[in-house]
């Protein structure tokens, strides 16, 4: 899991990094507008995937117990990470929108906001056959309009999630099913599929690739189950084990970065994206090292307990 989550984190950050110096300093090399688009029908849900693995066994806790871990570790973030883009946004005299408005909450954060919701509906697990909270956004993702666009979305990660919540569930019987053997095999799909986002079509979140891009993801996990723990690989899995912390400092660090660089008169894009894409990586590894400790774990998640033990208070 921190292997393939750490994987998609370094390629949405290598991603916004491709869009910030494009945006502000020109265009970067057509390789990495081919990277952006060969990894788009798998960054994103793959995340989705991995976020669904955990489901099934912190449905265990008490209801109450499970969403206020969801609240301090998801929504607290969400909201620190909103105030201080937003901050940013005003600094930099691009702030049109206040915190009672949707534009204010309508930020990079949207892929956490939808986990949320998610790991929310994972609740109905308890009542409601998982292939329902799987089959219903499959179908919803075909009816609602594309110019609602994160609707769209939101129904078309879903299934990605309760996928992963399902697998997680049966994994013995899922990887009998698909040996590493025919994984192999049939790794051409998410080849296949990545190479004709690439090079024909762009694949963002379109349906009609949603059923070859769950099989790409099923097979990917598959072979990266049985992935050797070498210690070059030791650094992709760390950004995967903090990957909430890489995802939610990379945004303002790489933008103020494409800031500066505009207001530097760079030009050399390649050069720029080489810098912007390290130290944002080096910046939010920073934080990842700090964001256990207090006080800088405040900016991540709110404390397990929010106020001392009664017994502890009357003592």
């Amino acid at each position: 899991m921190d292997l393939l989550r750490g994987s998609s984190i370094i390629l949405v950050i290598l991603l916004h990094s491709t869009e910030i110096v494009t945006a502000r300093v020109g265009d970067v090399p057509a390789f990495f507008e081919f990277l952006s688009n060969f990894f788009a029908p798998f960054r994103m849900p793959m995340l989705m995937f991995l976020s669904g693995l955990l489901v099934a066994g912190s449905l265990h806790a008490p209801t109450g117990k499970y969403v206020w871990g969801k609240v301090r570790r998801i929504v607290w973030p969400i909201v620190v990470w909103t105030f201080i883009y937003a901050a940013g946004q005003y600094v930099v005299g691009k702030g049109e929108f206040m915190p009672w408005e949707w534009g204010f909450w309508n930020t990079y954060l949207w892929f956490m906001q939808f986990i949320f919701a998610y790991y929310i509906l994972a609740l109905l697990m308890k009542w409601v056959p998982i292939w329902v909270l799987f089959g219903v956004p499959f179908v919803l993702m075909f009816i609602v309009s594309p110019d609602l666009v994160l609707l769209q979305r939101f129904f078309y990660l879903m299934p990605f999630f309760f996928l992963g919540a399902f697998i997680e569930k049966h994994w013995d019987q899922f990887a009998r099913l698909l040996s590493v053997r025919w994984a192999a095999v049939l790794s051409v799909i998410p080849l296949g599929l990545g190479l004709f986002s690439g090079l024909v079509d762009p694949l963002w979140y379109v349906p009609l690739s949603v059923v070859p891009a769950l099989l790409g993801i099923m097979i990917l996990v598959r072979l990266t189950a049985v992935a050797p723990n070498v210690r070059w690989l030791a650094p992709v899995r760390f950004v995967g084990q903090y990957s909430l912390i890489y995802y939610v400092s990379h945004y303002p660090v790489f933008a103020a970065l494409g800031w500066l660089a505009l207001k530097a008169g760079i030009t050399n894009s390649s050069a720029a994206l080489v810098v912007v894409f390290i130290v944002t990586m080096g910046v939010a590894t920073v934080f990842a090292l700090l964001g256990r400790r207090m006080p800088v774990s405040l900016l991540f998640e709110l404390p397990r307990r929010m106020w001392p033990a009664r017994n502890a208070a009357l003592a």
